[in-house]
């Protein structure tokens, strides 16, 4: 094709890539590049137009995401037929900084109580820093090979170690698989167990991630009622279910925590089913003003549950290691059904966590944490009370890193979500943790606290008392 020139303005706003690509938009609809010319290369454009490699191929990336050229495999980008442009001439679209930008105006998010989001201002970032360089320099053999399947031995031991003590969680290193997050987990599982499990009983309401894996593995997932302390045995021995999934240290959503006596009728019921338990315990570091109670692994003589847990709450969740303890019975079948799977945990982040335990850092860290957040619990319940009064009310308060909010109001969870989005804050429906229709009459929203100051908790809360009740916002309440 003829030499092309485009004249680009590195004074204008728009991105010089944006500029190239609206320069080539035009030249396409006008039809002076005809459909079926190739483009010039990256490297060509680069020398006419005087601009960089990534300059140019972010324009043509551009081009070919809006549909105008193809990629044609050891050819370069061709300009398509015209009629398949559609109604591109009546509007350019906007580059996609543009686009990104624009979208985060539009939420302008002020307070985030979302569950998952620690305390940045309380990580311990001098000590991760040091583990980390030291277990470069210490284990820097580690970079020339994959390392365990089921994890660094040194690890698993730290975590095997820390469970006894913290949670009473009998196991030996060996039963231990160090991975990535509990989604990964529950799909290994799903795996695993395929030719034993098809029916899964899950807590309604329920973390709704996890039935999503369990029924994209094809399984039937049937949801079981909560009652005030927990999952219904009953309804789950009617279910037929050879797996049940539950959170009995901080149930999601509800926030029950399950007694004694209700944990030992669900190892019944495994013991007399031969079914199993997936016991998730997200955050079981975490209680305030109660006595602990013993994981349902720790009280399981049969080798019936499987332990998931996590360092995403106590620590960071962008570390992205968790962990299972699988029973005596699982954990053979799951080496050899794996045995071709490397680890997806960087072994330089499992070293640095290895020696972040071994060096005292870890159980320190959530000690700490256990104050900072119990406080911040505090605060969201005092203004909770204070703004709301009898207009909401605040579900199990033992434990965890979120509440479940009621608010007593005619509007559904999604619009009492979109009001609060309005006004600057972000909250949570916990209307897809449902498998059922019948969901309680108020809405039900959680949040979190974990990630906001107590002066922005208190803020965030005021701000959503106007925005869902303007008519008595700033009224003193009676």
């Amino acid at each position: 094709m003829a030499e092309i020139t485009p004249v680009l303005d590195e004074q204008k706003r728009e991105p010089l890539y944006g500029q190239l690509a609206q320069y080539f938009r035009d030249e396409i609809l006008s039809g002076r590049i005809r459909a079926g010319t190739r483009l010039p290369s990256v490297r060509h454009l680069c020398r006419s137009a005087g601009v960089s490699k990534n300059t140019v191929e972010t324009a043509y990336q551009q081009l070919l995401a809006e549909g105008f050229v193809e990629s044609r495999p050891r050819s370069g980008f061709f300009v398509v037929e015209a009629e398949e442009f559609g109604t591109w001439q009546a509007e350019a679209p906007r580059p996609l900084e543009q686009v990104v930008k624009t979208s985060e105006r539009e939420e302008q998010v002020r307070y985030d109580f979302h569950g998952s989001v620690i305390d940045l201002e309380s990580f311990p970032f001098s000590a991760w820093r040091r583990c980390m360089v030291e277990a470069l320099d210490r284990y820097r053999d580690d970079l020339s090979f994959y390392g365990e399947k089921l994890g660094e031995p040194e690890l698993r031991v730290e975590i095997a170690s820390y469970l006894r003590k913290a949670r009473t969680v009998n196991c030996t290193p060996d039963q231990i698989v160090v991975g990535t997050g509990l989604l990964p987990a529950v799909g290994s599982l799903c795996l695993l167990l395929a030719k034993s499990v098809r029916i899964v009983a899950i807590e309604e309401p329920g973390y709704a991630d996890v039935r999503e894996v369990f029924e994209q593995h094809g399984l039937q997932v049937v949801p079981i009622p909560l009652e005030a302390d927990g999952i219904s045995i009953e309804a789950l021995r009617a279910s037929g279910a050879q797996l049940v999934y539950v959170t009995p240290a901080h149930q999601y959503p509800h926030g029950m925590i399950m007694p004694i006596a209700k944990r030992i009728k669900l190892l019944e019921w495994a013991k007399s089913s031969g079914g199993l338990i997936l016991e998730n315990d997200y955050d079981g570091e975490f209680r305030y003003g109660v006595k602990p109670v013993p994981s349902l692994q720790g009280l399981d003589q049969q080798g019936a549950v499987i332990y998931v847990s996590n360092f995403s709450k106590g620590l960071s969740p962008a570390i992205r290691i968790n962990y299972m303890v699988l029973p005596p019975m699982l954990i053979e079948s799951y080496r050899r059904f794996y045995d071709r799977y490397s680890n997806p945990v960087s072994r330089v982040e499992q070293r640095t966590l290895q020696l972040f335990m071994q060096q005292g850092h870890w159980e320190r860290h959530i000690r700490k944490m256990r104050m900072v957040y119990e406080r911040k619990q505090r605060a969201l319940l005092l203004a909770v009370e204070e703004q709301f009064g009898c207009q909401a009310a605040v579900t199990a308060q033992g434990a965890g890193l979120h509440l479940l909010l009621e608010v007593r109001c005619a509007h559904s969870g999604e619009e009492l979500v979109q009001r609060a989005l309005a006004a600057g804050v972000k909250v949570y429906a916990i209307s897809r943790n449902w498998i059922g229709a019948q969901q309680p009459a108020s809405p039900r929203l959680l949040l979190g606290f974990g990630g906001l100051s107590i002066e922005q908790i208190q803020q965030g809360i005021a701000v959503l008392k106007g925005a869902w009740f303007p008519d008595s916002a700033g009224q003193e309440r009676t």
